[in-house]
């Protein structure tokens, strides 16, 4: 149904993947919980519909490519007719590396692909439309633009590493110790995380957390509630509760029946594939 693609080792620092899916008169729903990601989604199908499961009585439709900001709230999509997408995953503080403003400036917002990256963006998304029948030349256009627009130098690498010390840790992380430990102020390493990861690094490790609580749940859907909160660092299971809801717009409880669901008549599904840990 879906088709991935890894871009080459220049940009596999900076973007996690490629993906496409073409299909005719199709009903596609998704759940897109909170990440670390933004995502360029190209649509040159029927318009999708997002549902925001924070606030259930906003909506709201698009019919046009655009560029996702890294989100604090989870999403559902709904898509029905002839569907023809192609979108980059940008992997956590990978986006900085592409545009002129600080990441944090695109936090929770949909840009349209001129005021994201200007007018080669359109050429690109042109091109992108007459290859649709060949995904190589797709994946090799997408290459080119961004090998071209690569700037290292935009990758901070201290933001990276204040990232890394986080995701690597498998308890609650304390910024206040990390900032003195890497010799700046708390002040200093929130703005430049900010600047680059479009979220503070408390926010940030909030959200490894959850993930790493998916990624075990996932993997064993006979742990325990409690043993997830308490392996993921979690003060108990009504927090992971908690902050389940918030990043997943359901609770754990249900999260579980759809996991177990799965080992029965495991679907091909967008989202088990993005929200994998990968980043």
């Amino acid at each position: 149904m879906y088709q991935f693609f890894v871009p080459p080792p220049p940009l596999q620092p900076f973007i996690q993947s490629y993906w496409r899916l073409r299909s005719p008169s199709l009903m596609l729903e998704e759940r897109i919980f909170v990440d670390c990601h933004a995502d360029i989604l190209f649509n040159f199908g029927c318009a999708y519909e997002r549902r925001y499961l924070h606030q259930l009585d906003k909506r709201d439709s698009l019919a046009v490519s655009n560029l996702d900001g890294q989100r604090d709230y989870p999403l559902a999509i709904v898509q029905q007719g002839d569907i023809d997408l192609v979108a980059v995953r940008f992997k956590p503080g990978g986006l900085a590396a592409f545009v002129p403003m600080p990441v944090h400036e695109l936090s929770n917002l949909t840009l349209d692909l001129y005021t994201a990256f200007g007018a080669d963006a359109l050429v690109l998304e042109s091109q992108l439309f007459d290859s649709a029948h060949d995904a190589a030349q797709q994946i090799t256009l997408l290459n080119l633009f961004f090998l071209q627009r690569l700037n290292i130098q935009a990758a901070h690498t201290f933001a990276l590493y204040v990232a890394q010390c986080i995701a690597a840790s498998n308890v609650r992380v304390n910024i206040h110790e990390l900032s003195a430990d890497v010799g700046y102020s708390i002040r200093t390493v929130d703005r430049l995380f900010q600047q680059h990861f479009g979220m503070s690094p408390k926010f940030y490790a909030r959200i490894v957390r959850f993930q790493r609580a998916l990624a075990l749940m996932s993997k064993d859907v006979n742990i325990t509630l409690m043993g997830v909160a308490l392996a993921c660092g979690y003060y108990d299971q009504a927090h992971f509760s908690k902050e389940f809801s918030a990043f997943a717009g359901q609770n754990p409880e249900r999260y579980r029946e759809f996991l177990i669901a799965r080992t029965k008549a495991p679907p091909p599904n967008l989202v088990q594939y993005l929200q994998a840990d990968k980043s």
